[in-house]
């Protein structure tokens, strides 16, 4: 089945800034080099960030080992987005949280991107609420409260190799966004602290 290009730049020129852009930043990995063609060209004739070009050539490149550190470089070198200090790099880290109303058990393992010192806060708190709340589920809540609470406190022992995972996989998927940010460190925090907040 052959694209229909007309349609696509009909498509394109109908779409909001916002889709314009978020097509940049997040989706053009997936697109033909054709339909590339006519985002960027929607990118000029709007006038918008040229830094979304960035954004689009990042997603169609392999990530090279020396790319990927100068990523991961850059995320960890920002500001905390839940608590605004830049005293320490960011780390990753999983937050677990069981939470039981009787015959229903929610068991979430999320990653959250902070300073240390969030980290360990969020941290604290979730195995507080699990402890609490955890129980009451029957019969998941019973088997997976001590579950979440042990893993939990054994996460510790490999807190780097955590960290290192999340950062990496954050980087990866969202290149596009890290690159056409790469020069507004607080676009880039905020963007953080949004994907944060959707776990």
């Amino acid at each position: 089945m052959t694209m229909d290009l007309d349609q696509i730049r009909k498509n394109y020129a109908y779409f909001d800034d916002f889709k314009i852009e978020n097509l940049a930043r997040n989706e053009a990995g997936g697109l033909e080099p054709e339909v590339i063609a006519i985002l960027i060209e929607e990118i000029n004739k709007r006038g918008l960030d040229l830094d979304l070009i960035k954004g689009i050539e990042a997603q169609r490149k392999e990530i090279t080992e020396s790319e990927l550190i100068e990523l991961k470089e850059k995320i960890t070198s920002l500001k905390c987005p839940e608590c605004g200090q830049n005293t320490s790099p960011l780390i990753g880290t999983l937050i677990r949280t069981v939470r039981s109303f009787i015959v229903f058990t929610s068991y979430k393992k999320t990653p959250l991107i902070s300073c240390e010192a969030c980290a360990y806060k969020k941290r604290k708190n979730a195995m507080i609420s699990t402890a609490i709340l955890g129980w009451w589920g029957i019969p998941w809540g019973i088997f997976r409260t001590p579950m979440a609470l042990i893993s939990t406190l054994s996460d510790n022992k490999k807190k780097d190799e955590i960290s290192d995972g999340i950062i990496t996989v954050f980087a990866i998927e969202n290149i596009g966004e890290i690159r056409t940010n790469w020069d507004k460190e607080d676009e880039l925090v905020d963007f953080i602290e949004h994907v944060n907040s959707l776990n």
